[in-house]
């Protein structure tokens, strides 16, 4: 199987989402959480322990990974990213043999969201992965002989996929980032982590987490495994409340970040808590004491030299991420809630120069009923101070048009925009180049910022990275 074809393989297991104005009917199986509103559909996780047996991983396969389990609104692959790097600074330093695994989402590009010691999977290696989950649960046959076992969508094939390379690679820790939620995500299959973790909490798949923070916090908690050590950040007091009402019914132990520069301090000087960037130190707070209590549990430690390799060798693209192209600065961020939009616009305004030629590449392709992307448009707006002299919008990834919306949708961003910044130009693109292209056309000496979907964005380092 060509490394093409596997990717377009594994795309063929998404599911097909209805039109925004169709309601959705929740199933009557689907588990009825308290304190949350129920998702739609089949729980996700349902299923992911009997396909992995398919297979042929049980669950002690699971457990003896070392799984660091990570959820959260805002911040969660960064997280990861961060406890990967400290963790191979560390073993670097003290001399250990130690694969690391790491589990991401989400990707234009499958391969990419799994990665071992920091590198993508390799796309022969992705498509004999596949090849044996499809070989294993039986996928490879006659697809129209009718039968009623429910296959796999595609994240959870994806995590499927990964599980199975971490095993059959001899992985020895794996960081696992949930996709959504955390109770019923396709993740949360491990019975027993090494640890676990809840980034920044905010308003995200309101439609399948619920309409508060608090029903959201319930979901993100879900993750928690008795007796096993559970860290997050300050949180929202509803949000804290729930966390630790969990936690307490889950008799897990729990450690609250609530100072994050103390917490850095434990293992850096103040001269470099000062070099890490304002919007990356609660990541990379958490993630250090996320490592620092995974090696404790295996007789270590990390130190001050891990932290600070780790964090001037740690690569995550699209995340706070600056290139400079042709003439301008490009300002990456794949921004995609209104918690996130809030920081992406605080990082903007903090490092670019007010007098200079602002520009803003934006696109939203979650379903309505998921995010309520006029007003995360609208709170990028407010953030900014409409501060934007140059707005184009993207109707579709070209790598992949699975990621579209619609012309109707760009007319009410443009709408929006227009009303609170009427001297502003604003644009509308089919793609991301053809945006790029217009963004290129307003000269040099702009700064030009990408956000919104994670998918633009990825799709746009492609582009002006060359």
């Amino acid at each position: 199987m060509s490394s093409a074809s596997a990717f377009d393989l594994v795309k063929g297991f998404r599911r097909t989402f209805p039109a925004e104005s169709a309601a959705t009917p929740v199933s009557s199986c689907f588990p009825r959480a308290p304190n949350a509103s129920p998702l739609k559909g089949r729980a996700p996780v349902e299923g992911m322990k009997d396909w992995l047996l398919k297979i042929g991983h049980h669950p002690v396969d699971i457990d003896n990974l070392n799984v660091i389990h990570v959820a959260g609104t805002k911040g969660k692959g960064s997280t990861c990213a961060y406890v990967d790097s400290f963790l191979r600074e560390h073993a670097k330093r003290n001399g250990i043999e130690r694969k690391i695994g790491l589990y991401t989402s989400p990707s234009l590009w499958p391969q990419n969201r799994i990665r071992i010691d920091s590198n993508p999977l390799p796309e022969n290696v992705f498509a004999r992965s596949l090849n044996e989950v499809i070989k294993g649960l039986s996928l490879d046959g006659d697809k129209s002989s009718g039968s009623s076992s429910p296959s796999p969508g595609f994240l959870q094939m994806m995590a499927l996929i990964s599980f199975h390379t971490f095993i059959q690679e001899g992985v020895d820790v794996v960081i696992c980032e949930a996709h959504h939620g955390g109770q019923f995500d396709a993740t949360n299959f491990v019975d027993r982590p090494a640890i676990t973790a809840i980034t920044k909490i905010g308003m995200d798949h309101v439609d399948n987490l619920g309409g508060s923070i608090k029903n959201i916090a319930w979901h993100k908690s879900g993750i928690f495994k008795p007796g096993v050590m559970a860290l997050t950040v300050s949180q929202a007091l509803e949000a804290e409340q729930e966390i630790r009402c969990r936690a307490e019914e889950k008799n897990v132990p729990i450690l609250f970040i609530q100072d994050v520069k103390s917490a850095l301090l434990e293992f850096v000087d103040s001269n470099t808590f000062e070099s890490i960037p304002l919007e990356s130190r609660e990541n990379v707070a958490l993630a250090a004491q996320i490592a620092h209590k995974f090696l404790q549990d295996k007789g270590s430690s990390l130190n001050e030299l891990d932290v600070k390799a780790g964090v001037n060798n740690c690569r995550w693209p699209g995340r706070f991420d600056i290139v400079n192209s042709k003439g301008s600065t490009w300002y990456l961020d794949g921004a995609h809630n209104e918690t996130s939009m809030e920081v992406v616009a605080r990082w903007y305004k903090r490092v670019t120069e007010a007098n200079s030629p602002r520009i803003l590449i934006f696109a939203h392709f979650s379903h309505q009923r998921t995010r309520d992307w006029i007003k995360i448009l609208e709170t990028l707006g407010n953030s900014l101070n409409w501060q934007i002299q140059h707005v184009i919008f993207v109707q579709e990834i070209e790598y992949d048009t699975h990621f579209s919306t619609t012309k109707e949708r760009l007319d009410e961003y443009a709408q929006l925009w227009q009303d609170n910044s009427p001297s502003c130009s604003i644009h509308k693109t089919t793609t991301v180049a053809e945006g790029i292209e217009k963004a290129r056309e307003f000269g040099t000496q702009t700064n030009i910022l990408v956000t919104g979907s994670l998918y633009l964005v990825e799709a746009a380092l492609k582009i002006v990275s060359v």
